[in-house]
This record gives structure tokens, C-alpha cells and sequence, in this order.
């Protein structure tokens, strides 16, 4: 009983040195200013040390007024264990001074875990130029189309063969044995028609080419600024996290101090359970990411590594009338559908000269085994188009024509209604980018600064730097989606409303009657 007494003594007396000194380091503190708190903090914390071991750890509370450390109250020891949590618990992460978090630069050293390359755009594009490959479909449409060219305008080939006539007359071989040639002469132009008419089939393919490759690199830019992003959140979320366990040990620590209950403790373990989700789900988010990339860039079997790019704007901003006369004036569909016009206008002068009758000529020649004589003979006839005039064909081609003709329209007015919803995302993404990097994130930045400062100044809780912390990173978070937005947006605009890079290309022309013969004409 008495060892138990003198035991507790001690104790006792530990504590009360305890908090002996800690009144007298609060007390130097406020008489030499905020600049040596730090300092004076370290020294407490080595003589509490060596006075006890019984100390226990220290905690983080929200810092009261300079004013209530004036003099020693019952509170001293919980104020004592305020100035240690300085030392022992990591201090907020200081405001970042950039509004997003920067990108990988290639020319700065990878550190010595890494070591997976850093790709940039430029490298991506040109991996799916050769890699894509509905390229290589379209080039094959502009293969066959140039293919079908020429065969149009090939002359027809000779006919050769044996001939023989009155076999056995006069107990002889006949009347004629030899050979004979048939050759039929193309009239009216027809073959330099339809050259002509299947060489703008192929004018009509390299154009939907172009838009396939216009395509392919669309869809890579949109791709790659998608996982740029995706990186970018996961780098945030990473310090919601680092805020949430923050949050939550704050939390542990008030509770042993009776400074808040277990509803609010329990509710920021879930709030950092829910943070570590959001991570878990950033980070699947960046590996779907990266796999349609190289997906689109025709090499799925590439590990992930860390882009190099920025998700800033960096061209002006368009306006609704430059953009819209832009994609008039260039769009690959727009210029398609106009060569289609003169392929049907050149079609319908081929109907036209159809009718015109080929020359067949017919040339024999032999021994004639009666007489004993070499002879020879010609032959040669036209087809009369009495009853076919090949008139129905050409209202077929005409019909084509006029629709053609109708497609440009419609397709311009498509466009245009395309563009005016692209435009209006376009046009509310960049409102966004403006009020985030002008008005919010400066405004959020700034009352994080403050709050930070007033925390060592005693003039603010520790909670409240932590919600200012976490408003800017959320606030970061949306502005990186805004980012995107505004990305997408100006690809596919500037790109003249061309997506799909896996998509197969259209075929040049429909099939239809007219070009459902052996020989295209």
C-alpha cells in the first residue's frame, strides 16, 4: 500500500512538472511572438521528455487566442499537449502555388524507380498513323477505285479463233479452212467516260482517306487528353486522401481529449474509407484510360507509363462564325459529297452515249480447198437500239444526280447542327476554365493561405485548414474536368466534327444497277 502511494507521488509530481513547464514556455512564447514559437515548442517537447516517461501522445486541437495563455488553468496540460503536436504530428502541406498540378517534364530525370519512358502526343500520333487500321482500309478503297479507273478504259479484246466452211464437198476439206479475228471498236467516247467516271470514285476515296486520317488523329488527341487528366485526378485524390487521414487522426485525438464525440470520429473514418475508394476508382479510371489510348493507337500490348502534356488551352478561343465558315470551307465529308455530284454528273453523260452502237468487225481468212485458192472475207455489223435506248438507266443516273445534289444540302445542315451542340459545350467549357483560373481557385487558394497562417498565428483550427485544403483540391478536381471539356471540344471542332478512328471508312460509292456489270462503265 505504501509502495502504491509513493508510486502515484511520483506520477503526480511528473505531471505537475509537466505542466509547470509547459506554462512557462506558453508564457515566454507570447512575450517574443509567433517567429519563435516553433522553437520554444522543440524545447518543451525535450524537457517534458526527460521529466517523464508517462507523457502521453500528444495531440492536435484547434489553437486558441494568444490572450487565454496568460496564465496557468486547468486546461494547461491540454495546451501543453497542443505546442508537442506541432513537433510530433506532420504539419499542413503549405498552399500550392500553381492552379493545377504541373505536368511531367521530359526534360527533367525520371527518378530512379521509374523506368518506363514518357510519351508525348507528337509520339502517340504517329504510333496510329502506322498502326491503325482502318488506314489501311481506306488506302485499299483507294486502290480498288483507282483499279476499277483503269480497267474502265481498257479497249475490249480480239476474238481468234478457227474457222471452216463445207467440210467434205467434193470429197475435199472443204470449201474454207483457216482462222478468223473479231474486233469490236468502242464508239461515242465511252471509254474515256467512264475512266473519267470511276478516276472521281478514286478522287472521292483519297478524300475519305484524308478524313480517316483526320479521324484517327482526333480520336488519339481526345483519347490521350482523357488519360492526360485521368493522371491528374489520381494525383489529387492521392492528397484528398492524405487529407482525409489527416482529418481523421485530428479527430482520434479530440476524442481523447473529450473535445468532440464518437459520432463525429466514426464519420471521418468513413469519410476517409469513401476518399480511398475515390482513389481506387481514379486509378481504374487511368488504366481504362491508357488502354483505349492504345487501343486507338493500335498497340494494346504497351504497358502504362506517365504522358507529357499540358490540358491549358493554348490556341484562342474560336468564335462561333470562324468556326462554322471553317468547317464549310474544309470538311472532308462536305468536299466528298460534292465530288460525288461530279461523279453522277459524268455518270449520266456515260447513260447517255450508251446507246450508241459499237462497230463489231469480223475478218476470215483460209484456203479454199475447191478452187485451191488463199481467200479471206469481212464481215461487220452495229446493234440497232431500237428497243433498248438505255433510257431507263438514264433516268436512274439522273435520279442519282438530283439526290446528290440534295446530299450537300443536307449534309451542310447536319453539320451545322452538330456544330452548334459541340459549340455550346465548347463555348460553356471555356466560361468554366474562366471563372475556375480568374475567380474560384484564386479565391480558394487564397483562404487556404490565410487559414494556414492565422493556424500558426493561434487565430485558426486546424479543422478549418484541413476544409479549406480539401474545398481547393475539389475545386482543382473540377477544373481539371473543365480542362477536359474545353479539350475535347476544340479537337473535334477544329477537327471538323471527324471521330470515330476505329470506325471502318466508307466505301466511295453505293453499289447500285449501273455498276452491277463484268466490265465498269
Amino acid at each position: 500500500m505504501r509502495k502504491y502511494d509513493a508510486d502515484k507521488e511520483v506520477a503526480v509530481n511528473g505531471e505537475i512538472s509537466i505542466a509547470v513547464l509547459a506554462v512557462m514556455v506558453f508564457a515566454s512564447g507570447c512575450a517574443t511572438g509567433p517567429e519563435r514559437h516553433a522553437s520554444k515548442s522543440q524545447d518543451l517537447k525535450q524537457s517534458v521528455d526527460r521529466v517523464s516517461e508517462l507523457e502521453e501522445k500528444p495531440f492536435r486541437l484547434a489553437l486558441e487566442d494568444e490572450d487565454d495563455f496568460t496564465a496557468p488553468t486547468e486546461h494547461s496540460e491540454s495546451k501543453t499537449r497542443q505546442v508537442d503536436h506541432e513537433e510530433e504530428i506532420a504539419l499542413p502541406v503549405a498552399p500550392a502555388e500553381s492552379i493545377l498540378l504541373p505536368a511531367p517534364d521530359d526534360s527533367l530525370p525520371a527518378p530512379a524507380s521509374e523506368h518506363h519512358a514518357v510519351m508525348s502526343l507528337a509520339t502517340l500520333e504517329q504510333m496510329a498513323l502506322s498502326n491503325n487500321p482502318t488506314l489501311i482500309q481506306a488506302m485499299a478503297q483507294v486502290d480498288a477505285a483507282s483499279g476499277a479507273a483503269y480497267q474502265a478504259g481498257l479497249y475490249p479484246n480480239p476474238v481468234v479463233g478457227y474457222a471452216s466452211d463445207q467440210i467434205g464437198i467434193a470429197g475435199t476439206a472443204g470449201e474454207l479452212q483457216g482462222a478468223y479475228i473479231s474486233q469490236e471498236f468502242v464508239t461515242g467516247g465511252k471509254l474515256q467516260l467512264s475512266r473519267a467516271k470511276w478516276s472521281q470514285a478514286t478522287c472521292i476515296a483519297e478524300t475519305n482517306l484524308s478524313a480517316q486520317y483526320e479521324r484517327v488523329l482526333n480520336d488519339v488527341r481526345i483519347h490521350f487528353y482523357q488519360c492526360l487528366a485521368a493522371q491528374q485526378h489520381v494525383e489529387i485524390q492521392k492528397q484528398l486522401v492524405t487529407n482525409a487521414k489527416d482529418h481523421m487522426q485530428t479527430h482520434k485525438e479530440m476524442l481523447n481529449l473529450g473535445q468532440t464525440n464518437m459520432a463525429g470520429f466514426l464519420q471521418s473514418e468513413v469519410d476517409l474509407s469513401q476518399n480511398q475508394l475515390n482513389l481506387q476508382k481514379a486509378e481504374n479510371n487511368l488504366d481504362q484510360a491508357w488502354r483505349n489510348l492504345m487501343a486507338m493507337v493500335g498497340t494494346p500490348e504497351i504497358t502504362r507509363s506517365t504522358l507529357s502534356g499540358s490540358l491549358e488551352p493554348t490556341e484562342e478561343k474560336l468564335d462561333w462564325d470562324s468556326a462554322f465558315h471553317h468547317l464549310l470551307q474544309n470538311s472532308p465529308e462536305l468536299i466528298a459529297a460534292g465530288e460525288k455530284i461530279h461523279h453522277d454528273e459524268i455518270t449520266v453523260e456515260r447513260e447517255r452515249v450508251q446507246p450508241i452502237p459499237n462497230i463489231l468487225v469480223d475478218v476470215d481468212f483460209g484456203h479454199n480447198f475447191e478452187t485451191d485458192n488463199s481467200v479471206a472475207g469481212v464481215t461487220a455489223g452495229i446493234a440497232l437500239p431500237i428497243f433498248d435506248n438505255n433510257s431507263g438507266t438514264i433516268d436512274q443516273a439522273q435520279a442519282d444526280l438530283n439526290r446528290s445534289r440534295a446530299d450537300v444540302k443536307r449534309l451542310e445542315l447536319t453539320l451545322s447542327m452538330k456544330l452548334a451542340e459541340k459549340y455550346r459545350d465548347y463555348q460553356t467549357a471555356w466560361q468554366h476554365i474562366q471563372a475556375y483560373q480568374n475567380e474560384m481557385l484564386p479565391k480558394a487558394r487564397r483562404a487556404h493561405e490565410m487559414l494556414y497562417d492565422s493556424y500558426y498565428k493561434r487565430r485558426a483550427a486546424w479543422l478549418d485548414v484541413l476544409l479549406a485544403q480539401r474545398r481547393s483540391l475539389e475545386l482543382q478536381q473540377q477544373y481539371v474536368d473543365a480542362l477536359l471539356a474545353y479539350c475535347e471540344t476544340d479537337i473535334v471542332i477544329r477537327g471538323m466534327l471527324l471521330t470515330g478512328g476505329l470506325t471502318q471508312p466508307p466505301a466511295p460509292l453505293s453499289g447500285g444497277h449501273i455498276d452491277a456489270v463484268p466490265k465498269p462503265r
